[in-house]
């Protein structure tokens, strides 16, 4: 068989057709590379966008709740202190009275205590521990310590009836079920309300 001659134009009709497949295989990278550019940039703005979405959420959940710059404890005990403050009501014990971060020390018991809140009726009164998490060493401190003391700090109120709750926007495991059943009242924030998680407590 006769091998066909191979010409100088058949070299250029080779080159230039390597030339134009190297070409659309360098306009696809490009084209990849353009989408992949514009895949990033959205990506990017979304990003930012839900970024500045959540933090304008958490600047609307400061201010709501008494300003920036505080700790979480400070906002906690913020919210709980406006929220009994709307109607002064829990359950079915209507107050008359609101102290907060109430400071008490006594030098002949040698006992100091700090009370987030003290709530006053009549006949009863609540006195509240609020975290912004509650853990179980809260609880146990709460009932092992600051409830008893409080009979020894205040003895001008020892006609009254005690009752102890704990308020927290969060709860350790086996928290709550712990402050139940030491029969405190267990509150917490649903949405934008305050929520009394049980109706059964004790008085001490």
């Amino acid at each position: 068989m006769k091998k066909k001659k191979v010409t100088v134009q058949d070299i250029l009709d080779i080159l230039e057709k390597v030339s134009l497949q190297s070409l659309k295989t360098e306009e696809m990278r490009a084209d990849f590379a353009k989408q992949m550019a514009e895949s990033k940039a959205d990506f990017e703005a979304s990003l930012k966008k839900s970024s500045e979405k959540a933090d304008k959420e958490m600047r609307e959940v400061r201010q709501e709740l008494g300003g920036f710059g505080r700790t979480q404890g400070e906002l906690a005990e913020r919210y709980f202190q406006k929220a009994i403050q709307r109607n002064m009501k829990i359950l079915h014990v209507d107050l008359q009275e609101m102290e907060t971060n109430v400071n008490k020390y006594s030098k002949a018991l040698d006992i100091r205590e700090e009370y987030d809140m003290i709530l006053t009726n009549s006949d009863i009164i609540v006195v509240v521990e609020v975290k912004h998490k509650l853990r179980v060493e809260d609880v146990e401190k709460f009932y092992s310590k600051k409830i008893p003391n409080f009979r020894k700090l205040f003895p001008h109120r020892k006609d009254y009836q005690i009752v102890g709750a704990v308020a927290a926007f969060l709860f350790d495991k086996n928290s709550q079920e712990l402050a139940e059943n030491y029969g405190f009242l267990v509150l917490t924030k649903t949405g934008k309300e305050l929520e009394v998680l049980n109706s059964k407590y004790n008085l001490f």
